[in-house]
């Protein structure tokens, strides 16, 4: 049914597409850079989650600690600094197949032990594409809501998927 040059451009056409798909993959896949995994981390469902180094209960947090969960193809590593920091968070997402522009991470929530949450944080950075990294601040009631706190858990919206991202810190 074909000509042979049809089926030339054809081949032609199939190889540039080739091409373009992996030089398009090869320039998202850039190594991550390390960052360093402290305390237990809770997952969302089906959140595969990485920790290097684990705190006793009794233990306070101390120093910055980094939590990353890995689920639906979006990593997270979101950082805190613990109580001396209030309740401000760096929160970095990676992936290779969504805009996560469309993320609203305005919607996260922050709850701890005694049940009392804190919600609509402030968002700062936020770059679209499939890399963002943004700094999340629940605002200057986070002093009382830290206070005598066992453990706190910041709540991710869904990120590539219908699953909320849980990422929890034990603080006594």
């Amino acid at each position: 049914m074909f000509c042979g040059h049809h089926r030339g451009m054809r081949k032609k056409h199939s190889l540039l597409l080739l091409v373009s798909i992996a030089a398009f993959a090869s320039a998202c896949s850039s190594a991550p850079s390390a960052t360093p995994s402290v305390p237990p981390v809770a997952g969302g469902a089906a959140a595969s989650v990485s920790a290097s180094s684990s705190t006793s209960s009794s233990a306070h947090l101390s120093g910055s600690a980094t939590q990353t969960s890995d689920a639906a193809g979006v990593t997270i590593a979101v950082t805190w600094a613990g109580p001396s920091a209030g309740a401000v968070f760096e929160v970095q997402m990676d992936n290779h197949m969504i805009d996560l522009g469309s993320v609203d991470l305005t919607k996260a929530t922050l709850t701890n032990d005694r049940g009392e949450r804190l919600s609509s944080p402030a968002s700062q950075g936020g770059s679209s594409g499939h890399h963002r990294d943004d700094k999340l601040t629940f605002g200057p009631s986070s002093t009382a809501f830290l206070e005598s706190a066992s453990w706190v858990q910041l709540e991710l919206p869904a990120v590539g998927d219908n699953s909320p991202r849980d990422f929890k810190w034990n603080l006594s």
